[in-house]
């Protein structure tokens, strides 16, 4: 928990990465065809309890847990044209690789989901 100050808060907590994921979570973000009405509904839930709990714990910021991606370095992939997925030839993993000019694919994306955020989150 923050320590109050005359000027707000002193120190702001907040969750550094990702929060732990379910295996149902990992398989709706995992999953490569666009999420069915019921399945959003559900991701929505899991997004409105994981920020339950960080209010419970007494973060002075909350987010999404990082439950809507499937990978930290992919997001930024999802949101602008110019990417691929190439492999590691280190490890064979899959990594994101600029190749082109760079385009937001889906304007507001983000915004959205902060509005979620707020919608869900009482502080």
């Amino acid at each position: 928990m923050s320590t109050q100050t005359d000027y707000g808060v002193l120190f702001p907590t907040s969750v550094v990465g990702s929060m732990p994921r379910s295996d149902f979570i990992r398989e709706l973000v995992a999953s490569e065809v666009s999420l069915q009405p019921r399945q959003a509904q559900a991701l929505d839930a899991a997004v409105a309890y994981v920020v339950g709990l960080q209010e419970e714990a007494g973060l002075d910021v909350v987010t999404d847990g990082e439950w809507r991606r499937a990978s930290y370095i992919g997001v930024i992939a999802e949101l602008a044209h110019g990417f691929e997925v190439g492999v590691n030839p280190d490890d064979g993993r899959p990594w994101t690789i600029a190749v082109d000019e760079l385009a937001p694919k889906q304007a507001g994306f983000i915004v959205e989901e902060a509005r979620f955020l707020k919608r869900v989150a009482s502080q």
